[in-house]
């Protein structure tokens, strides 16, 4: 960190700068180079910084103070002769603004920083070339040291909210030497009612049907479009998101010549749950890789009709592709092409003709050099394997739904840089598990209920927003912890054997959408997959149910109904163990993944007998584990009812 600068010890030279909003902006500008890392800035000669976050409403100032900037530290008063440009307002942008910049910077000697408003409006290149893309800091603390120095007090945090709110330009009518809290309290928030009269003031009137000019006019420029949205810019993704970065720099050799399209990784298929960003992320593909997006659903092209008519979407799909390759082709509800070993009796011939038609579109006599394949699916076991094998969708990578960090950086992508100073980590704590969409449609909501009042968009709104969900009774609650604890103490006793180390568990008073508690497991790659194993991952799948019959007296619903209930789990894979991995007592098997319709599994009560000694033995197991360490439970449920959450490696 570079040393702050004492401004009563400048020059005269430079009085001029010592107003409120100068002042700000300075801190501001120092405080936003140093924590993105770009401290050279202040060093001089060539560098190139992109500083996003900006408000219009502050560009001018801050562009001010980076032409003022001087020396990084203290003994330095050399002023570094840095440059600006101001892209808050692309609208006002002159054509090819982008290219001079380039330009610019190519043969500059001093640095220079864009200001924008967005980081979805900077365009690919520019991030590419520049030293550094960064978020403009949070105001509150140098409006904090401002104020103390001007008017001798120090603000509390809604004061400093209000005067955070106000463009920079404005805080030389709210800050002055001598002024009380309760004043500037008034002041700054009659300036924050009146700053919508002034934008309407700014929006350019509209034109008379006398001043429209034709379309032909020569000197009529277009606006400028929203940059298109990139996996840079977008949180949460994961592995997808890397795989889809080092697709963009191939793609970049491959156009220059200098890579063949065989060595580049043509088709992926995503796999999850719905609303985790699967059609986003090929939008966002297509943008970092700068190149076109087909978009089709298997289901809009079986609607068209007959086969012929399915078919004949199919290859017109792909022959479009073609045209603008290269491009990405996404190809939604992947699992509506089905598989050729289904049993479908009447339905085979069509099913076969639809997969080999597929498989002919991915390679076969119509090549597809330049086109990128990428296949969307909540169910991607019922795909045909050929369609998934390498060479045609070979990388396939689930997504997820998101952890802690990715929501919030969810969350701050979807309020496009409005409430900087919002408690985000808190808001999706208390929300929970939940999916881009959902988290989408939080911001949403909040803008709504802003709207329909007419007022700016608060912190308030986004909590104002939440599902109301369900505040669980003390029993409910204890219950719960008492549930995640005996899963935890479980899986520590049977990691070694069960290669499930359990690392986080949280528990919530107010569940929403069913996802109250969850607890965490690392799976330790290279395990023993033996009997012993197998049945030690059913005992830890079943130590929630346990600890509530040893530590509660009775069971509850929290083992089972949902998909992913801990009974239900424990059933599928009780189920594998005796009819598909030859670990009960017989040896014949059957494929995983036709359980569900397999002979064994129907044939009637002896069958699910073996299934229910397996859950039996397992659950004895469990319960003898809980009596055994039944004061770590209690402890730890204790703990999670006081903390909500536990970290445990």
């Amino acid at each position: 960190m570079h040393d702050r600068l004492d401004f009563n010890d400048l020059p005269t030279s430079l009085a001029g700068r010592l107003t409120p909003s100068a002042l700000v902006a300075d801190a501001l500008l120092r405080q936003t180079i140093t924590e993105g890392g770009c401290e050279r800035f202040f060093e001089g000669g060539s560098r190139l910084v992109v500083i996003h976050g900006v408000r219009p409403d502050d560009a001018s100032v801050l562009c001010d103070a980076v032409h003022d900037l001087i020396g990084g530290t203290v003994e330095c008063f050399v002023q570094i002769n840095a440059s600006a440009r101001d892209w808050t307002d692309l609208a006002s942008q002159r054509p090819q603004y982008v290219e001079r910049l380039l330009m610019d910077a190519s043969v500059s000697t001093r640095p220079l920083a864009v200001l924008s408003r967005r980081r979805t409006e900077v365009p690919g290149v520019v991030g590419t070339v520049a030293d550094g893309v960064i978020p403009l800091a949070r105001s509150q603390e140098a409006i904090a040291d401002i104020v103390r120095e001007a008017a001798g007090f120090q603000p509390d945090e809604r004061l400093l909210a209000r005067l955070a709110r106000l463009p920079l330009p404005f805080l030389n009518l709210a800050i002055r030497p001598g002024m009380s809290a309760d004043r500037m309290w008034r002041i700054a928030g009659r300036l924050v009612r009146h700053r919508p009269e002034l934008e309407r003031e700014r929006r350019p009137a509209k034109l008379t049907d006398a001043k429209v000019r034709k379309p032909s006019d020569a000197s009529v420029v277009a606006t400028p479009q929203p940059a298109p949205e990139r996996l840079e810019d977008l949180p949460g993704m994961g592995e997808a998101g890397r795989w889809g970065l080092r697709l963009a720099a191939d793609l970049a050799e491959y156009r220059a010549g200098t890579l063949p399209w065989s060595d580049l990784e043509s088709g992926m298929l995503l796999h999850g749950p719905p609303g985790t960003g699967k059609t986003l992320f090929a939008r966002a593909l297509a943008g970092s890789c700068e190149i076109p997006l087909h978009s089709h659903s298997i289901a809009a092209w079986q609607a068209k009709g007959h086969l012929g008519d399915m078919l004949k979407a199919m290859r017109a799909a792909f022959a479009e592709a073609r045209k603008s390759a290269p491009c990405i082709l996404f190809l939604d509800e992947l699992d509506s092409v089905g598989s050729r070993d289904e049993p479908l009796g009447d339905n085979a011939s069509y099913q076969r003709q639809v997969v080999n038609g597929l498989l002919e579109c991915l390679d076969g006599a119509a090549q597809r050099d330049g086109i990128i394949v990428v296949g969307a699916t909540n169910k991607p076991d019922v795909i045909d394997r050929a369609v998934l094998r390498p060479g045609r969708l070979g990388r396939h990578i689930e997504v997820r739904l998101p952890d802690l960090a990715g929501r919030v950086g969810i969350l701050e992508h979807h309020l496009r840089g409005e409430l900087p100073d919002a408690n985000l980590m808190r808001l999706a704590d208390e929300f929970g598990e939940a999916s881009g969409a959902a988290l989408a449609q939080l911001v949403r909501e909040a803008r709504g209920l802003a709207r329909r009042v007419r007022r700016s968009m608060s912190e308030a709104d986004l909590w104002a927003a939440l599902p109301p969900g369900v505040l669980l009774s003390d029993a409910a609650f204890r219950r719960m912890c008492v549930h995640e604890a005996g899963h935890v103490v479980a899986g520590l006793e049977m990691a070694a054997v069960s290669g499930l180390v359990p690392t986080r568990v949280r528990v919530r008073r107010r569940v929403r959408d069913g996802e109250g508690n969850q607890t965490d497991f690392d799976v330790l790659e290279g395990i023993d997959q033996s009997r012993e194993s197998v049945e030690a991952q059913i005992v830890v799948m079943l130590g929630g149910l346990a600890a509530e019959e040893v530590l509660l007296g009775s069971r509850s619903t929290l083992g089972g109904g949902s998909r992913d209930a801990d009974l239900v789990r424990a059933t599928r894979l009780a189920t594998s163990f005796e009819f598909s991995f030859g670990l009960g007592g017989h040896l014949h098997s059957v494929p995983t993944t036709e359980l569900a319709s397999a002979a064994a599994w129907r044939d009637g009560e002896r069958s699910r007998d073996r299934v229910e000694q397996v859950l039996g033995r397992c659950f004895g197991k469990a319960k003898a584990i809980v009596e055994r360490r039944r004061e770590e439970i209690n402890a730890l449920a204790s703990r999670l009812a006081k903390t909500n959450a536990v970290t445990l490696t």
